[in-house]
């Protein structure tokens, strides 16, 4: 065994919960062996996609693994756009790590900032950060849609 025979799964969730980190590495291998895996995979990339950090040391406020799941509750609408939705978790690697998606979030210990691509938006109070992205996001589903 060797550097070619480790898996590393991580996911958005409390640190209480990391365990599931395991099982879902397991899952993995179990579909892999199973044959349940597509030689090509579908990256959803049609489709509404919702990126998060797994959560570190830097997370300055946990109330960002939180957070995240309300991203994924809130945008359900958006399923069918084909939109990226970064939510990260500190402000070390939150601002550039979001560049890339539609909107972004990176969160800080009282605040979450607010990107459109790399265009930042502003920062907002936790307590308010979701309506304004649903906002932005509106905006983003109305411009895309008038397109087409």
């Amino acid at each position: 065994r060797g550097i070619g025979d480790t898996i590393r799964v991580s996911l958005t969730v409390p640190n209480a919960r990391k365990p599931e980190e395991i099982a879902a590495g397991r899952q993995i291998l179990a579909d892999i062996a199973a044959g349940r895996v597509r030689s090509v995979v579908d990256y959803g990339l049609s489709t509404l996609n919702i990126i998060s950090c797994p959560s570190c040391s830097r997370v300055e406020n946990e109330a960002f693994i939180e957070l995240a799941q309300q991203v994924k509750e809130m945008t359900r609408y958006a399923a069918d756009h084909a939109i990226t939705i970064a939510v990260m978790g500190c402000r070390v690697n939150g601002p550039g790590e979001t560049d890339d998606a539609d909107l972004g979030l990176w969160c800080g210990p009282n605040f979450v900032n607010l990107k459109r691509g790399s265009e930042s938006l502003g920062q907002y109070p936790y307590d308010e950060i979701l309506g304004r992205l649903k906002t932005e996001l509106d905006t983003l589903i109305d411009a895309r849609t008038c397109k087409t």
